[in-house]
């Protein structure tokens, strides 16, 4: 005898398998994504320091900041415009 239910217990498998799949492909994406973040902060910030240095050699009113306040500087920056984005995403 046949089940009735055969069909769609292998669709529901197959879409489990597509589910998992698409969670396997975000995974991998927010991992490149953070591993990029993670190493070009740093590379940010002391692009930062160099260019806001350059700034206060030729004028007195910009003040010098050192690498600590350059990496906060910019860690700061980057939350505020990832909450930024979070609030302009439509699901």
């Amino acid at each position: 005898m046949i089940d009735k239910l055969t069909p769609y217990r292998l669709r529901r498998a197959e879409k489990r398998e597509e589910d998992w799949k698409d969670r396997e492909r975000l995974a991998r994406t927010e991992f490149i994504g953070w591993l990029g973040f993670g190493i070009l902060s740093p590379l940010e910030a002391w692009l930062l320091m160099l260019v806001i240095g350059a700034l206060h050699g030729l004028t007195a009113g910009v003040p010098a900041i050192g690498y600590g306040t350059a990496l906060l500087l910019t860690l700061g920056v980057d939350l505020a415009a990832w909450w930024l984005g979070r609030f302009r995403r439509t699901k």
